[in-house]
């Protein structure tokens, strides 16, 4: 965070002193804990600041000041304060867990994965590590092991339908497309409202080139009308371009271009536009 933002919070906090007092250090965190089992993490977030102003060394004020920017999404400001808290306590398996789930929102895999290894090292029996450290190796392209640690957060939470669900993409990516498609449906089987879950089965019948039933799984996405939909008619004018639906096929990808779809409207431009020589089809490369 800029330095002048960071100095405008102070000012915007500084009421709260005068709500406050002078109040000793346990009335802040008290508060503070108040506020973040409420929900209400800005509140938190300045009642633990306070703490920490009385007491730079309290290791529990630190962390759970860090906790409340975390929730607030201050992913970089909350990492500036777990370093802090880390030089107090290094034997802590949850500091190393937020730490390393605040880097993956800030997209530093390499040093997610450190603090997850660490994580796992003083607490082996947390399913929620192994989860998020598969989906950092799975953001580099690491797929085997990605999977290897889903395994373990099914294996300690067999309910785990996000993991399944990941579990079902890496497969999907190394091309393992059938046990993707079982790992999908049995996600949806532990959380049926999971977005994702239906069109990914759909693109895994696209990726075993069962295009027709493909095309039915697609069309029920289009018709749920949700966040999938430029994505389901894009994917639905592949299947059905490679059952020599053409036209039917370009109009999916011209309804998939009118609502934003960049690979829609590039495919309209190559193959449906007349007057023009049709490019080549590439074999299909689906993105999960």
């Amino acid at each position: 965070m800029k330095r002048s933002t960071f100095l405008l919070t102070v000012l915007i906090l500084s009421p709260f002193i005068g709500a406050l007092g002078q109040d000793s250090l346990s009335t802040y965190m008290t508060e503070g804990n108040k506020q973040y089992e409420a929900e209400k993490y800005a509140n938190a977030e300045k009642s633990f600041h306070y703490a920490v102003k009385l007491d730079a060394s309290n290791y529990e004020a630190l962390k759970m000041l860090a906790d409340s920017k975390h929730k607030q999404e201050k992913f970089e400001e909350a990492v500036e304060v777990y370093d802090k808290a880390e030089e107090l306590r290094e034997n802590d398996p949850e500091l190393y867990f937020n730490r390393g789930a605040a880097y993956v929102f800030i997209e530093n895999f390499r040093l997610a994965i450190k603090d997850f290894n660490k994580s796992v090292e003083l607490r082996p029996d947390f399913p929620d590590v192994y989860y998020y450290r598969g989906y950092c190796m799975a953001a580099q392209e690491r797929y085997k092991a990605a999977i290897a640690d889903y395994n373990k957060a099914i294996e300690l939470n067999p309910d785990y339908a996000a993991a399944y669900y990941n579990r079902g993409a890496a497969k999907a990516e190394l091309k393992s497309y059938e046990a993707g498609m079982a790992d999908f449906e049995l996600a949806l089987d532990k959380q049926p409202d999971l977005v994702n879950g239906r069109i990914n089965i759909a693109l895994s019948k696209l990726g075993m080139k069962m295009y027709e039933e493909a095309i039915v799984d697609l069309t029920k996405v289009i018709d749920m009308r949700d966040e999938n939909l430029a994505k389901a008619y894009y994917y639905r004018g592949e299947a059905k371009f490679e059952v020599d639906r053409k036209e039917d096929g370009c109009a999916d990808w011209r309804r998939a271009s009118n609502l934003g779809h960049e690979q829609a409207t590039q495919n309209v431009n190559d193959f449906c536009s007349d007057g023009k020589r049709k490019a080549k089809r590439r074999e299909i490369d689906i993105v999960f």
